[in-house]
């Protein structure tokens, strides 16, 4: 199973999303950002993968400053 995150690089550009994101009704958690993907700043958005194209587009739209969006394979725990 994918999970995708959105990477920053700083928290206030986190905070800021996430915030966009609530109003607008689309589902994102702040997460730990994973050490796969540990280039960031330790925040990240954990978003769904049908959101991912409506996401960028509200990312340029409100020009928020991110590293990208980038999915990892999680397994699940045995």
């Amino acid at each position: 199973m994918k999970k995708y995150y959105v990477l920053f690089p700083n928290h206030i550009n986190g905070l800021k999303l996430n915030e966009i994101l609530r109003r607008e009704n689309y589902k994102a958690t702040i997460a730990p950002t994973p050490r796969e993907l540990s280039t960031s700043c330790g925040i990240s958005l954990l978003i769904r993968e049908e959101d991912v194209e409506n996401i960028r587009k509200i990312m340029e739209r409100e020009h928020i400053e991110t590293l990208g969006i980038a999915s990892i394979e999680k397994y699940p725990d045995l």
